[in-house]
């Protein structure tokens, strides 16, 4: 692609230029941004109408780019960086008051180095691989107890899989493995339910609350301290190594609640939408269970939860597959896109939960690559291994309750496309 230079930020979209909330691509990302895929290796586009920013979206540079220490997450990491936050135009989107602001602009989403490893790793060691296999048994557990429940309650054999299993299940693991009680558990799904949504008026009633109510766990963990995530926030503000602000530990303890209950929850609703609506595989599945590892690896790469991840910056003038990047511009890497290249899988938007990668990889980038690798990654598979498993062996004779054309998608802005019902019939 040839040097383009980007233009002082206009007071709309120019004509002909991709936005990226325009309502075409936002239903169906998988088809727009393929399309960007295919313009170059670095195509310009629109955060807002007011914003530019650099498209990435094939897999090779997708990855080499989030591996590239030249593209920070904070614009504190750009020595001499006068420009707008792209944090706070996105706080002040989201509407939230002025008192809660402070918790939202330091996440570790969107820090770097020294500050996003210390964050980090106040908690890293509750997200081990040895610490996910050892609450397996509690997650089968739940699952079981919630089908039970779900079946006791249906109506004709037709089971309600996103509000009835793939939501409750997700709430109960994160909060369990955070340390939120029971108690307290709705105040979050109402809090991550408004973000989606993204309603005037209704972030600016539940943020308040969902940060008196973390900031009230954590003073209980000080004097209390359990086996948990909260636990392991309270104690690291007096951990020399791994010390952090309370505002920092108020934005980590948000980030593990939203994205273990809302993107694991997710992707369990996306695979089984995929296994229901193509038969051969789910067949496939049931006769060999021992290909659930890859057939989940499989629906992250192709219907994943996460478009694209977080905004990076440009530290310094950047040269990336022929497009000069100056300094304090945006750049947007697209998983969706990257996960269904042609230069990297054969066939990319056929589902073969037979498919496995040939270089030892997970065949996909779905959770994003680098230091900013998601932290619940581990968890999320192992949730999603599980429910798939405990539905499917109970109910083998699982189907549609009704055609393929009643999955209705809804678009939220700024979020991968979602189904808000999945009925199965048993």
């Amino acid at each position: 692609m040839a040097n383009t230079p980007t233009p002082s930020p206009l007071t709309a979209c120019p004509p002909g230029e991709l936005y990226l909330l325009d309502p075409e691509l936002q239903a169906d990302p998988a088809a727009g941004y393929g399309k960007v895929r295919e313009q170059g290796a670095v195509v310009r586009g629109w955060l807002t109408e007011t914003h530019p920013v650099w498209l990435v979206t094939r897999h090779d540079d997708v990855r080499d780019g989030l591996r590239d220490s030249r593209f920070v997450s904070s614009p504190a990491a750009i020595e001499g960086y006068t420009g707008e936050d792209p944090r706070r135009a996105l706080v002040d989107m989201l509407n939230l008051p002025e008192e809660v602001q402070k918790y939202f602009l330091v996440s570790a989403l969107d820090t770097d180095p020294p500050d996003h490893t210390r964050v980090r790793g106040a908690v890293g060691r509750g997200f081990s691989a040895r610490r996910m296999q050892v609450l397996r048994p509690r997650v089968e557990e739940l699952a079981a107890e919630i089908l039970d429940d779900l079946r006791r309650r249906s109506a004709d054999g037709v089971l309600e899989l996103v509000d009835g299993y793939a939501y409750p299940l997700a709430v109960t693991v994160v909060c369990e493995l955070a340390g939120v009680p029971e108690e307290d558990r709705a105040v979050f799904r109402r809090w991550g339910d408004d973000i989606l949504v993204r309603e005037p008026g209704r972030l600016r009633e539940s943020s308040p609350a969902v940060v008196d109510t973390v900031l009230r766990l954590l003073d209980e963990r000080r004097r209390e301290p359990a086996d948990d995530v909260l636990s392991a926030l309270a104690a690291a503000r007096d951990d020399d190594r791994h010390r952090l602000t309370e505002e920092e530990a108020v934005a980590m303890l948000l980030n593990v609640v939203m994205a273990g209950y809302d993107n694991t929850a997710q992707l369990v609703v996306n695979s089984l939408a995929a296994l229901l609506t193509h038969p051969d595989q789910l067949k496939l599945l049931q006769a060999d269970p021992g290909l659930m590892p890859s057939a989940v690896n499989e629906f992250i790469r192709w219907c994943g939860p996460d478009i694209m991840v977080r905004m990076r910056l440009a530290a310094e003038d950047v040269e990336f597959r022929g497009t000069r990047i100056r300094k304090g511009e945006c750049v947007q890497f697209v998983l969706v896109s990257a996960n269904r290249d042609p230069r990297v899988y054969e066939d990319p938007d056929r589902l073969d939960i037979t498919r496995r990668p040939h270089d030892g990889s997970e065949g996909h980038i779905g959770f994003g690559h680098g230091i900013h690798y998601c932290l619940g990654a581990v968890l999320s598979r192992l949730q999603t291994e599980i429910a798939l498993a405990a539905l499917l062996s109970r109910h083998p004779g699982l189907c549609l309750a009704e055609g393929p054309e009643s999955l209705q998608r809804t678009v939220i802005p700024g979020t991968a496309p979602r189904l808000p019902r999945l009925a199965a019939r048993v």
